[in-house]
């Protein structure tokens, strides 16, 4: 997919580059999420850190109409997981007083009801 300027527009709009950040950054999140946390996991938040930045400040958002929007970032999201290479964000929960990490669409069954 190139995003040069006369070339094939990107899948959804997102430049290859933007979906790749995207995809690193929800495989960190969702080893953070792990139980049992890993050894390097303040490493890993710090650079979840990073990539936060640089997916917000990407040269993308000042190129769209809509610009950089918290609707734009969950399309962005829902885009990186079903393009290659992609995983699904896992949700984490409060039950029973533990923190735990399910799939999105577990995680309507899970949450305490009240």
């Amino acid at each position: 997919m190139s995003t040069e300027p006369g070339g094939p527009p990107p899948a959804a709009g997102f430049p290859d580059d933007l979906v790749a950040l995207q995809q690193h950054w929800t495989r960190i999140f969702n080893r953070l999420a792990s139980s049992p946390p890993p050894a390097d996991g303040h490493d890993m938040r710090m650079e979840l850190l990073r990539l936060s930045l640089r997916l917000d400040s990407h040269p993308h958002w000042a190129t769209t109409e809509a610009g950089w929007s918290r609707e734009a970032r969950n399309a962005l999201q829902r885009h990186a997981t079903t393009a290659p290479g992609g995983e699904e964000q896992l949700v984490t929960l409060c039950v029973d007083g533990r923190i735990i990490a399910v799939p999105r669409g577990e995680a309507a069954s899970r949450r305490p009801r009240g």
